[in-house]
């Protein structure tokens, strides 16, 4: 960005600060040029009555004449016409050099902070840990990369509303894809979204040796703590989701409005004896050699704004290329980076 800086004059009318119309320079000088006020209200691109106007208000606001017309020989400017001209002229010539060189500094300063805004990155995502990978990889690649972890539902909130540059988010396949997958498919769009598939997992139950669970009713006895993740996480959308199926009222489980942000946290209770029960992912299951009864299978996806500078969303690319997956085989090669349609087939959401 380019910044150019100019001078502009102020009067004061009753005490009130006016700005002096730069019109009136431009047509002072045309007069002075060319004798004639009709030749400088060409030059200007306004009617002759629209300058006599100018110069008649201005007379007024200043409090003296500005033009001696003549019969026959147009027009002339007065002693104070010119002698503003020239103090105009003098005060331009005097801090031209000083305003050239504090509006290449301007346009630095400008410019230094869009690459700033350029290089830093906001991610809004479900808690996943390709995710914070991938922040990782984006900070050492010398950019300002922050991270606030929310819900699905909150994460692409964010991202539709400008507040994040990538938005990380869970969907379930099978008949809840019907649901709650449709319910986030609606704010994605194929013009401005790219997106890319980064992991596939299993969600389900897990619960420790002494006090296993195998089945949702099971939590329905009241005798199970059950611990669950937040409002808009799209593990809480599928777990009510097989609650719905089943028939059963989330009111009848202990523990469902006891809340945690991450997979990890939920197991971390379970293990400690802080919950008996937790709906979360295989992995932290494993993590905490906790059982796991499985139930759904889910994808992760991220999602970046098409106008990002191309460098970045390069980079993404290349990041989500490299990823491994246990069962590459059985997806299919546009679900890496699907569109909109190609997500609605995987997760049956047509």
């Amino acid at each position: 960005m380019e910044i150019d800086l100019a001078l502009r004059w102020r009067t004061f009318v009753d005490g009130e600060a006016i700005e002096i119309d730069e019109r009136l320079f431009s047509l002072l000088h045309g007069i002075e040029e060319a004798g004639q006020l009709n030749f400088a209200a060409k030059a200007e691109g306004v009617s002759y009555r629209h300058a006599w106007g100018v110069v008649r208000a201005w007379e007024a606001r200043l409090g003296a004449p500005l033009l001696v017309s003549v019969q026959g020989r147009g027009a002339s400017l007065t002693t104070f016409a010119r002698g503003l001209l020239q103090a105009r002229a003098e005060t331009e010539l005097a801090l031209q050099p000083t305003m050239a060189t504090n509006a290449l500094l301007a346009s630095a300063t400008i410019n230094g902070a869009i690459e700033k805004d350029r290089r830093q990155v906001r991610i809004a995502s479900s808690h996943d840990d390709t995710v914070l990978r991938l922040r990782e990889s984006i900070a050492a690649d010398n950019r300002e990369v922050t991270l606030e972890i929310v819900g699905s539902e909150g994460a692409l909130r964010h991202y539709r509303r400008g507040d994040a540059d990538i938005a990380g988010f869970h969907m379930p396949m099978g008949e809840l894809g019907r649901t709650v997958a449709a319910k986030l498919i609606a704010s994605l769009d194929d013009e401005h979204d790219q997106i890319f598939l980064i992991e596939q997992r299993i969600l389900g139950l897990m619960s420790r040796d002494d006090k296993p669970c195998r089945t949702i009713e099971a939590l329905i006895s009241g005798e199970m703590r059950f611990v669950n993740r937040q409002a808009g996480a799209t593990t809480r959308l599928t777990f009510d989701g097989l609650l719905g199926a089943r028939g059963l009222v989330s009111e009848e489980i202990n523990g469902y409005h006891d809340e945690e942000y991450t997979h990890t946290a939920v197991g971390a209770l379970v293990v400690s004896r802080d919950a008996d029960v937790a709906f979360g992912s295989h992995s932290a299951a494993q993590h905490f050699d906790l059982n796991f009864e499985p139930m759904v299978e889910e994808r992760f996806y991220i999602v970046i704004n098409r106008e990002l500078d191309n460098t970045l969303r390069e980079f993404v690319s290349e990041f989500c290329g490299q990823l491994e997956f246990d069962d590459r085989e059985r997806i299919a090669t546009d679900e890496f980076a699907p569109t909109v349609a190609v997500i609605k087939r995987v997760h049956n959401a047509q």
